[in-house]
């Protein structure tokens, strides 16, 4: 797919997409051009799945992070910036806490991608604990080193319908503001994309590409964010 045409497909508000705090362990880490990891915690997407090709033949799909770790690598050759994922996708926020120093004690990164809300709303679970939960998890990678992006859950149509995912979103969003990182709102994302008929994210029987298209298009759009993090830490130590 052309650049140009992957840009379109890929458009989003630029509201949604802007980092709105630095990213300053990232930054130093990337200056210092030294290997830098990325955690990517908390979601069955990132996990590898099979897809079968009209031809019949199977073919692995690609999750963001994939994505993330080529766009990254190409705008920062030295050092090497390499993008591992932990997927436990039944936990809440609150059950996570207890893994996470581990996790981030294992993979050192410096920076933390946290995909988190959606078994919280399966589960009904208190937005308050959830938001402390968020808050606390927050407070650990910054302890190990690394800065924090926020990631809402995905958004469906179907399950739109079977659990409210809002209040969870909203609650992210607030606790972004509070702890002073960046929230990257893929709900109103790919919502946007449904609405704008970018993607059909409602049909019984989805195009073969559509995993890996909106897959690479979060994963543009989540280096779009990291960028702008980089950048704001850079700027404003000048």
């Amino acid at each position: 797919m052309a650049a140009a045409e992957t840009g379109k497909m890929c458009a989003a508000p630029s509201a949604l997409t802007r980092a709105g705090f630095a990213l300053p362990r990232l930054a130093r880490s990337l200056e210092k051009k030294e290997p830098t990891t990325i955690l990517v915690v908390n979601s069955a997407s990132t996990a590898k799945l099979p897809s079968t090709t009209d031809s019949g033949k199977t073919v692995a799909r690609r999750s963001f992070p994939s994505y993330i770790e080529e766009t990254l690598r190409a705008r920062y050759p030295d050092g090497g910036v390499v993008v591992t994922t932990r997927s436990q996708p039944r936990a809440t926020a609150a059950a996570m806490l207890d893994d996470l120093p581990a996790m981030l004690a294992e993979t050192k990164p410096a920076l933390m991608i946290w995909q988190t809300g959606t078994f919280d709303a399966i589960l009904s679970a208190e937005t308050s604990i959830f938001s402390d939960a968020v808050g606390t998890g927050i407070g650990y990678a910054h302890t190990a080193g690394a800065d924090v992006i926020l990631v809402s859950p995905q958004y469906s149509p179907r399950t739109a319908l079977a659990f409210d995912i809002g209040a969870y979103t909203n609650a992210l969003r607030w606790t972004a503001r509070l702890e002073g990182v960046p929230f990257f709102d893929r709900y109103a994302i790919m919502r946007f994309w449904e609405d704008d008929g970018v993607f059909d994210l409602d049909t019984a029987r989805p195009s073969p590409t559509l995993f890996d298209d909106v897959h690479s298009c979060i994963g543009r759009l989540l280096v779009t964010m990291i960028v702008d993090g980089v950048d704001l830490r850079t700027l404003g130590s000048r």
